[in-house]
């Protein structure tokens, strides 16, 4: 994979202070990896938006893991994402707007995180998530889960039509983060692979082909305009408007079109080689790593 970048600008998501304004009385709690949280969820809501198996892609050191995509939706005023660990579930979250207190195991202070706020849920991280402001919180959260499915490579390849990439105009692509999957797993799973995410501007008129290759799985969401996706296993090209995506497997290439008048703002969850960005800038704000 190539990345074809220039800089884009991020608000930071910094660290919050000790004086916490909610208080753990209030509700029923539990205690996990040391930390305590709610143990139940409050005004929250997510979307699926993508979620495959990564066997399908004959990527065998993982089989038995999908790639998730899921768009949340955190209320304003105590809105509560429930403590959890991601001890065999690696992800990574993206603030797109609000600003949310984030509790960590690893983390000695509360974390905020404003728009442009990333977050790596990797090891055996446990933490919960907090909105009590005024404005809804809305974050897109990448993530490879053990689904407890088959572990056998799928054996049939989607039909590929006449295909060639365009050149890449107008598009700006960025690298936000990624976690190294065989590390989260101590080498027990994914040896070789990351799971990295990925933001994109398309102007008017421009182009980002696809950046992976054949068994690198890639997930897609529009979050603000609409893109044209065509796509080699398609016949005809569709038209992804702000809050839908797809999902890219199976050997297909595709690229995305912005034949509309706004800018178009896209993200992507890939699972691919690590090796593919080394030496490629992280340029998402990772709050927690000064915890």
């Amino acid at each position: 994979m190539t990345l074809r970048t220039a800089t884009l600008g991020l608000a930071i998501a910094a660290l919050g202070t000790s004086a916490f304004a909610f208080d753990l009385d209030s509700v029923k709690t539990r205690v996990l990896n040391g930390l305590e949280g709610p143990s139940g969820a409050n005004n929250i809501s997510n979307v699926a938006i993508a979620n495959a198996p990564l066997a399908d892609e004959g990527l065998d050191q993982i089989a038995g893991y999908n790639l998730r995509t899921r768009s949340w939706t955190i209320s304003a005023d105590t809105g509560i994402v429930p403590i959890h660990s991601h001890v065999d579930r690696p992800a990574i979250v993206y603030t797109l707007t609000g600003e949310i207190y984030e509790y960590r195991s690893d983390a000695s202070d509360r974390i905020r995180h404003s728009a442009g706020g990333l977050s790596l849920e990797e090891g055996d991280v446990t933490h919960w998530w907090l909105n009590e402001g005024p404005e809804d919180v809305r974050l897109i959260a990448f993530d490879v889960f053990n689904a407890g499915g088959d572990t056998t490579v799928m054996s049939d390849v989607p039909t590929q039509q006449a295909f060639d990439l365009p050149a890449q105009s107008g598009a700006v692509l960025e690298l936000l983060g990624l976690v190294d999957i065989e590390a989260h797993y101590d080498g027990a799973q994914g040896d070789g692979l990351a799971l990295s995410t990925y933001r994109a501007v398309i102007e008017p008129g421009g182009v980002l082909p696809s950046f992976v290759a054949a068994g690198e799985p890639l997930q897609v969401w529009v979050w603000q305009g609409a893109v044209t996706e065509h796509r080699s296993d398609a016949a005809a090209p569709v038209t992804l408007v702000a809050e839908e995506g797809a999902h890219l497997g199976g050997g297909a290439q595709a690229y995305w079109e912005n034949t509309g008048d706004v800018p178009a703002e896209l993200f992507f969850g890939v699972v691919e080689p690590i090796t593919e960005t080394e030496g490629v800038p992280q340029v998402g704000v990772q709050a927690h790593h000064g915890g």
